[in-house]
C-alpha cells in the first residue's frame, strides 16, 4: 500500500521506521529536519503535510495533541483520495475524532482511532498495542499497516471508543509511573538498595512496563539526552491526565487521583531530569 506517516517523535519514529522496513511504499513528514533526515534513503521525504496525503491510500498521524492533529487534518483531508484512510495514533478527545470524521466524510475519506500504547521498550520490532475505533471493515483494510509496528491489535468499537480506552489506559500508566518514582526516591533515601527493590517488584508484579521504563530513565538521569527526554514527558503527562479529567467529568465519573497527579507531574519529572 502507499502509506504516509506524520510525526517522527519518540513513538512515531519507531512506527515509521518499521513501516519503512515493510513492503509498503512510505512517505514521511516531521517539522524537525533532524527527525526527517533519519529516513533519508528509507522513505520518501515530504516537504509539506499536504504532500504526505497526495496519492496515499493510508496516512498515519502521530503528533502531540488535538491542535496538532487538527492542523494535520486541515492539510490532509482536502488532498486525500476518495476511499483513503486517515489513522489517528495521537491521544486526543473522542469528540475531536468525531468532528474529524464529519469533515473527512465530505470527501469520502475514512477516519479511524488508531491509538497506541507501548508493550516493549525496543523499537527494532513491533512494540505497540494498537487500539482501533470506527468502522471495523475499514480497520481490517489497514491491518497489514498496523502489523508492521504492533505486537497486538484490538478493535474496540465505534469511532472515539479506542481514544476513550487509551485515555483510561494513560490514567493508569501515569499513576503507576509517578508512584513508582516516588517509591524509589523514598527507598533510596531510607538506605534501601534500589536494585533489590526492583527484584522484589518484578517478582510480585508491582513493576509495570511503563513504570520500569521510567525507573531505567531515573538511573540515567543527568545524561543530557536522558534528561531532555524526561523533561519532555511532563507536558505529555499533563495533556494525557487533562484528557482523563475531561472524559471523566463528561461521563459523570470524576478522576480525583488523576487530577492530583496532573498537578505534580511537571515538577516531579523536571526535578528528576535535573538529578
Amino acid at each position: 500500500m502507499k502509506v504516509g506517516f506524520i510525526g517522527l517523535g519518540s513513538m512515531g519514529y519507531g512506527q515509521a521506521m518499521l513501516l519503512a522496513k515493510s513492503a509498503h511504499d512510505l512517505t514521511v513528514f516531521d517539522v524537525s529536519a533532524k527527525a526527517l533526515a533519519a529516513f533519508e534513503g528509507k522513505a520518501t521525504l515530504a516537504k509539506t503535510l499536504a504532500d504526505v496525503g497526495k496519492g496515499a491510500e493510508v496516512v498515519g498521524v502521530c503528533v502531540r495533541d488535538d491542535d496538532q492533529v487538527n492542523e494535520c487534518a486541515d492539510a490532509l483531508i482536502p488532498v486525500m483520495s476518495a476511499d483513503s484512510i486517515l489513522l489517528i495514533h495521537s491521544t486526543v478527545k473522542p469528540a475531536t475524532m468525531k468532528k474529524l470524521a464529519e469533515r473527512a466524510a465530505e470527501r469520502n475519506v475514512h477516519v479511524l482511532d488508531a491509538s497506541v500504547t507501548r508493550t516493549v521498550i525496543a523499537q527494532d520490532a513491533p512494540f505497540v498495542f494498537c487500539m482501533t475505533g470506527g468502522d471495523e471493515a475499514i480497520a481490517q483494510r489497514v491491518q497489514s499497516v498496523l502489523d508492521a509496528y504492533s505486537t497486538d491489535t484490538i478493535h474496540v468499537g465505534p469511532l472515539g471508543s479506542a481514544m476513550a480506552m487509551k485515555i483510561a489506559n494513560n490514567l493508569v500508566s501515569w499513576s503507576q509511573i509517578m508512584i513508582g518514582l516516588e517509591a524509589f526516591k523514598m527507598a533510596e533515601a531510607a538506605g534501601v538498595p534500589t536494585e533489590k527493590l526492583l527484584t522484589v517488584m518484578k517478582k510480585n508484579g508491582c513493576l509495570t512496563p511503563p513504570m520500569g521504563g521510567f525507573i531505567q530513565l531515573r538511573a540515567r538521569a543527568g545524561e543530557a539526552e536522558t534528561s531532555e527526554l524526561i523533561a519532555s514527558q511532563s507536558g505529555i503527562g499533563e495533556k494525557d491526565l487533562s484528557l482523563a479529567e475531561a472524559l471523566g467529568a463528561g461521563a459523570g465519573a470524576p478522576t480525583p487521583i488523576g487530577t492530583f497527579i496532573r498537578g505534580i507531574i511537571r515538577n516531579t519529572l523536571n526535578s528528576l531530569a535535573k538529578r
